[in-house]
C-alpha cells in the first residue's frame, strides 16, 4: 500500500519552517521591549477568535500567523522588569533544549517511550536533591509547585492511611478517621487545592496566626495539634513554607521539624522559591531543617528559570512514593528502566526534566548559588531605595527577594482610601508597561510587591520600578 502522506509536509517545506523558526527563536531570547502587554482581552481573543479552519496552512506559515496574531500581547516576563507573582526569566539553554525536546517527543511515563529522557529524569532529581541539601530518597517533575504539592501530600495521605489501618488507594479516603492538616496564615493557594484534589478538603486545615515576621507560631502550633488530639481529631500533616508568596519569609522549619517528630506528623514543605534560600548564606539560616522533612515541593520555572510548567517533588521515603502511586495496565509493557508514570498522577508527560538539566549544566551549582544570592541583594537595594524615598514605605519585613512597600503621601493614614490609592498606582505602573509588579494585600493594607528571582534583573531594573512607583504616585495622589 502506498504511503499517504496527510500533512501535505516535504523535506523543503520543513527546512523553510525551521530556518524561519531559528529567526524567531533567536529574536525572542532577546529581552523584551515592554514588561506588560498594552492590549486588552477583548482585542486578543478577536485575533484568535475564528471558525476552525477547513484546510490548513504551509507548515512554514503556521509560527508567522501565531507570532503575528500573539504581537504586543505578550507578558514580558523573559525580561528583567518583570517583577509580578514570583515570575523567572527562560535561560537560554532550557529554552533551546526545551524547544528540541519537543521535536523528539519523548514520553517519560513509560521507559520505553522514552530510555534516555526516563534517565536523564531520575538523575536530575538526584541533583536538585544534592543542591538543596535533601535526602535523596525519591522525586518526581510535575507542571509545577501545585502539582509537586498534590504529589507530596497524596504521599503524606497514603502514609496517614497505613498509620491508621487503611488502604486508601482501596478504600479512599472515606475510611479515614478524621484528621487535621496544619499551616499558617499565609499557607498557599496551591496547598489548599492539593488538599480538595485529594478529597481531604480546605476544611481540615487549622490555619496558625503567624508572628511580626510572617512566620508560623511554633507555639501555638503544638496548641493546635494538643487541642485537635482532645477533641478526638487525628493530626496527620504540618505544610511549613520556605518562602511566602506574599513577603518572602519562611516559617521556622527545624523547631516544627521538632513538633512533628514529637507527635510522629508529616511534614512537608512548600518551597515553590523558598527551598533555594538554601544556596545564599544570608537566607540560608531562614530554611535552615529543610533536610528533615518528610516531603519538598519546588517550582523549577521560577529560579531555576527554566520555562513555565516545571516543578518537582522530592520524598524522603521512595518505596511510601512507590506505594502511592504504583500500578499498571495489561497493554503497558514495561522495558528495562523505570515507568515513571507509577511516581504520580498523569500517565503520559512530556520531558520536563530536561530543562532543569539544561539549567544546571549552564549555570552548575555555583551559577545558582550566584544567581539566587544577587537576586537577594537587589531585594536589599530595593529596600534601601524606599527607605531613602518621602513618599515610600516599607509594609513587611524584606529578609529575602520578596519587597513588600507603599506609596503613602505625607498625612494620608491607613485605611481604604490609601489602599485605593496604591491600587491605582499598580494599575498605572502596569499599564505603562515600562515595569511590571504586582500587589499584595496584607494586615497592614495593599501595598505593591516586587518579586526577584530573574537571571536578567540589575540594579538599573530595580531602580525603575522605584522610580516608576513614586512618578505615578504623584499622579495619582494629586489627581484623586
Amino acid at each position: 500500500m502506498a504511503e499517504v502522506d496527510v500533512t501535505g509536509v516535504d523535506a523543503a517545506a520543513v527546512d523553510a519552517a525551521v530556518a524561519d523558526l531559528a529567526a524567531r527563536f533567536r529574536a525572542a531570547l532577546e529581552p523584551p521591549v515592554r514588561a506588560m502587554s498594552a492590549l486588552d482581552a477583548a482585542t486578543l481573543r478577536a485575533r484568535f477568535d475564528e471558525p476552525l479552519p477547513e484546510h490548513g496552512l504551509p507548515v512554514e506559515e503556521v509560527l508567522a500567523d501565531l507570532e503575528e496574531r500573539a504581537g504586543g500581547g505578550l507578558a514580558g516576563s523573559t525580561g528583567g522588569r518583570y517583577f509580578g507573582y514570583v515570575t523567572g526569566a527562560a535561560l537560554p539553554a532550557s529554552a533551546i533544549v526545551e524547544a528540541w525536546t519537543a521535536a523528539v517527543d519523548q514520553n517519560v511515563g513509560m521507559w520505553p517511550l522514552g530510555p534516555a529522557a526516563v534517565e536523564l529524569e531520575q538523575v536530575t532529581l538526584e541533583w536538585l536533591a544534592d543542591l538543596l541539601d535533601f535526602p535523596r530518597g525519591s522525586g518526581y517533575f510535575g507542571s509545577g509547585a501545585t502539582m509537586a504539592n498534590t504529589v507530596c501530600l497524596a504521599v503524606a495521605r497514603h502514609r496517614f492511611g497505613l498509620l491508621h489501618g487503611v488502604d486508601v488507594k482501596q478504600d479512599g479516603v472515606r475510611a479515614l478517621p478524621e484528621l487535621a492538616v496544619y499551616g499558617s496564615d499565609e499557607l498557599h493557594l496551591s496547598d489548599h487545592k492539593a488538599l480538595r484534589t485529594l478529597g481531604l478538603g480546605s476544611g481540615c486545615v487549622r490555619a496558625i496566626p503567624i508572628d511580626d515576621d510572617y512566620a508560623m507560631r511554633v507555639d501555638l502550633l503544638d496548641e493546635a495539634i494538643e487541642r485537635d488530639r482532645h477533641a478526638g481529631v487525628e493530626p496527620a500533616i504540618v505544610i511549613a513554607q520556605a518562602g511566602s508568596v506574599n513577603t518572602g519569609a519562611s516559617d521556622p522549619i527545624a523547631a516544627i521539624a521538632d513538633v512533628c517528630e514529637r507527635h510522629r506528623l508529616w511534614l512537608h514543605v512548600d518551597g515553590a522559591f523558598g527551598a533555594f534560600f538554601r544556596l545564599c548564606a544570608r537566607t540560608a539560616p531562614l530554611v535552615a531543617g529543610l533536610e528533615r522533612a518528610d516531603s519538598l515541593a519546588v517550582d523549577a520555572h521560577k529560579w531555576l528559570n527554566v520555562p513555565n510548567g516545571v516543578g518537582f517533588a522530592l520524598l524522603r521515603d521512595a518505596v511510601l512514593h512507590a506505594e502511592t502511586f504504583g500500578g499498571s495496565a495489561g497493554y503497558l509493557t514495561p522495558g528495562a528502566g523505570a515507568n515513571l508514570h507509577e511516581l504520580g498522577i498523569e500517565a503520559s508527560r512530556s520531558w520536563r526534566g530536561a530543562s532543569v538539566w539544561a539549567a544546571l549544566k549552564q549555570l552548575g551549582r555555583a551559577g545558582v548559588a550566584e544567581l539566587v544570592t544577587r537576586c537577594c541583594d537587589l531585594a536589599l537595594e530595593l529596600v534601601e531605595l524606599v527607605e531613602a524615598s518621602p513618599v515610600l514605605e516599607a509594609t513587611a519585613p524584606a529578609p529575602t527577594n520578596i519587597v513588600c512597600f507603599r506609596y503613602r503621601p505625607a498625612g494620608w493614614p491607613e485605611g481604604a482610601e490609601l489602599d485605593a490609592l496604591n491600587r491605582r498606582v499598580q494599575a498605572a505602573v502596569a499599564a505603562e508597561g515600562d515595569v511590571f509588579h504586582t500587589g499584595a494585600q496584607l494586615a497592614t493594607g495593599f501595598c505593591q510587591r516586587a518579586a526577584i528571582v530573574s537571571w536578567r534583573t540589575t540594579s538599573a531594573d530595580v531602580r525603575a520600578l522605584a522610580d516608576a512607583v513614586e512618578r505615578h504616585g504623584a499622579a495619582q495622589a494629586g489627581g484623586g
